[in-house]
């Protein structure tokens, strides 16, 4: 979570979200939340991700507060606190008084190239630049196989969200439909390689246990483009895909949409 109290905690993306709506929802600096999860240009999230939350930009004072206690609650110094808000000697506080809160110094550089105002045209170019789906909003096969597991309930009560689907490794994966890269990295235990991929209408694509990615996250892609090659990644033992399709967050058999 970074700095002991330099975060007033984390956030989960949920379907539809924006960047710009979780500044908004936490009533924290846009700027500061770009900043502090390291986003870059077109600044695009997706359902699940967790962002750490900046710290707000005020506080309201409370019974037993003093500069010292609330300088290392927010991470930053009793002199930058006091100068600040102009809080003379002895540098006592009121309960309800409102202080204007520093930036903490990880988010000052980072932030300091991050023009909010740009953030939704920066979206919006990146959207209007994907492709949008067919009217039959179909979707093409990733990678040529044989089906090793289908979608559904599977022994021992487990559930397969998506297809397996059995390749060469450094087979060629593509992506199903037109959309924006919104994930790439191997942080979803039991996927390995893992690229997610944003469509219209709010269809999400994933494509796991890659061997290698090609893409990055805000990357704008063409249907049957490559992002990746088959692997053996995360928690299975022979190169195959997993492909998943979602809407929203939920999961929908994709020989249904293929």
């Amino acid at each position: 979570m970074g700095l002991k109290g330099a975060s007033v905690g984390t956030a989960t993306v949920q379907s539809g979200d924006s960047i710009s709506m979780i500044a908004s929802r936490y009533k924290v600096p846009l700027d500061a939340l770009i900043a502090a999860n390291h986003l870059s240009a077109p600044y695009m999230v997706h359902p699940s991700q967790r962002l750490i939350l900046p710290p707000p930009r005020t506080y309201k004072v409370k019974s037993g507060d003093t500069v010292y206690e609330v300088s290392r609650l927010f991470s930053t110094t009793q002199t930058r606190l006091v100068r600040l808000n102009n809080i003379q000697k002895p540098y006592r506080l009121k309960i309800g008084q409102t202080l204007k809160l520093p930036m903490p110094e990880q988010f000052v550089t980072a932030s300091a190239a991050v023009k909010p105002e740009s953030v939704k045209r920066l979206q919006k170019r990146a959207v209007a630049k994907a492709p949008q789906l067919s009217g039959g909003g179909k979707f093409g096969l990733p990678v040529q196989g044989d089906l090793i597991s289908t979608y559904g309930p599977k022994d021992g009560g487990l559930h397969n969200d998506g297809i397996n689907i059995a390749a060469s490794r450094g087979t060629a994966v593509k992506a199903a439909q037109s959309g924006v890269v919104a994930y790439v990295g191997d942080g979803i235990e039991g996927y390995g390689n893992l690229v997610l991929v944003r469509h219209d209408k709010g269809y999400i694509t994933a494509y796991a246990h890659l061997d290698s990615m090609s893409v990055k996250r805000g990357a704008v892609l063409n249907k049957g483009q490559v992002l990746g090659k088959v692997g053996a990644t995360g928690n299975v033992k022979t190169p195959q895909l997993h492909f998943e399709i979602r809407k929203g967050t939920k999961a929908i058999n994709p020989t249904v949409l293929l």
